[in-house]
């Protein structure tokens, strides 16, 4: 089952970057649960989703995430994501790395967790480098 979660998420990643939010939502569980990063709110449900990502879009004047590592551990997948921004209003270029923690619940979208780094996405699920 875990390299089914590992291409769920793929396929959540892809539909979102082409903006297919239809295909996307189809992946999640209608109770999940969206851990922001910058403040500790937490988006519930599809509307949840919808919310999330509108919040986050609505930052950046363009924005690309390309996944460069993924990382299976049976119902949690680990995506490693190079992400690419301007600022809406600041003009500030972003190019950061960060860690996707995704929890799946019968072969859908049930929890996500971003953290600053893969060390810390490793711990958060009781691995290390």
């Amino acid at each position: 089952m875990s390299q089914e979660n590992v291409e769920t998420c793929r396929r959540a990643l892809d539909a979102f970057m082409r903006r297919d939010n239809e295909t996307a939502l189809a992946l999640y569980d209608p109770d999940v649960e969206l851990h922001g990063e910058i403040d500790d709110r937490v988006y519930r449900g599809l509307d949840g989703v919808r919310e999330f990502f509108r919040d986050w879009l609505s930052t950046w004047e363009s924005f690309e995430s390309e996944a460069e590592e993924w990382i299976d551990s049976g119902d949690t997948v680990i995506v490693i994501v190079h992400d690419r921004a301007r600022g809406r209003h600041s003009g500030v270029e972003v190019d950061r790395r960060r860690a996707h923690v995704w929890t799946l619940r019968d072969g859908k979208l049930f929890r996500l967790r971003i953290l600053p780094t893969k060390a810390a996405a490793l711990e958060s699920v009781g691995l290390s480098e």
